[in-house]
């Protein structure tokens, strides 16, 4: 059985990786090798990883590891899927360049050390902890609306091409042969948002657990696109804001939702 010191190493391992590849990215010229929007977009993807998701999850590791704390160990699983979803991003859609390696490591690492995480996450013990009340229909109405709404977007823009051949802008824009945003935001977002809302409404404690993930995970990343749309598309600022903020309610509420408490992985002591 996997000791949970496996899984603080793999933490460790990626978050060396990801400040080496976010400091890089903001400091060193030329690491980027796509079009100018693209740039800006990759530099303040690293400018809020370094500032927020790192912190966080470092903040989350050391309280769990200080206090074997239920949520800091759920904020540690979120951050972990952040940093997944967030470099499958610089793995897949990023012109191939210097960091490529880091990258990939990245988006590896985070994604085992997540996996290896909640293979072993007791959910009874979460069950448990759960208040009776916590807002769980804004959480499920949030989450299907996240869902449905890009479903519909990228079933319109791809169906839009089958009708008149039309492509979808972000194709034009980024030259790439295929869409790497609806292909990674259908199976990485869409997916886990349908399952979770779905796992809340029959009040299954996996569903508690994957809004939270979700939910705080796509607040930090909606600080992502805030500022890059900022420097690329303000016109695109309020869409991200008000997404950031309705995942931030659902994040509070379900962290409002559960009494925190001490709690060991399996095969460790309490």
């Amino acid at each position: 059985m996997m000791k949970t010191k496996d899984l603080i190493v793999l933490t460790l391992l990626t978050i060396a990786l990801a400040l080496f590849a976010t400091l890089a990215g903001l400091t060193l010229p030329g690491v980027y090798r796509d079009p100018s929007d693209f740039v800006l977009i990759w530099k303040s993807n690293d400018l809020v990883t370094l500032l927020a998701a790192l912190p966080i999850l470092i903040l989350a590791m050391v309280a769990w590891i200080c206090r074997r704390s239920l949520k800091s160990l759920l904020s540690w699983f979120a951050m972990l899927w952040f940093l997944s979803y967030n470099y499958a991003y610089y793995v897949y859609g990023a012109a191939f360049n210097v960091l490529y390696l880091v990258h990939v490591a990245i988006y590896t690492l985070s994604l085992a050390a997540l996996i290896l995480g909640l293979a072993r996450f007791p959910a009874s013990e979460l069950a448990g902890a759960l208040k009776p009340k916590f807002g769980r229909g804004f959480v499920i109405g949030e989450m299907l609306f996240v869902a449905v709404g890009l479903t519909a977007i990228y079933a319109m823009q791809s169906l839009s091409f089958v009708i008149d051949g039309t492509l979808p802008p972000i194709i034009a824009a980024s030259g790439h042969v295929t869409s790497v945003v609806f292909s990674i935001d259908i199976s990485m977002v869409v997916l886990f948002f349908v399952l979770g809302a779905v796992l809340l409404a029959k009040r299954s404690p996996w569903g508690v657990l994957i809004g939270f993930i979700a939910n705080l995970k796509g607040a930090v990343y909606m600080a992502v696109l805030v500022v890059a749309s900022l420097r690329t598309n303000p016109a695109e600022t309020p869409i991200w804001a008000v997404l950031g903020l309705l995942s931030l309610a659902s994040f509070a509420l379900l962290w409002a939702g559960i009494r925190d408490r001490s709690l060991a992985l399996p095969g460790e002591p309490s």
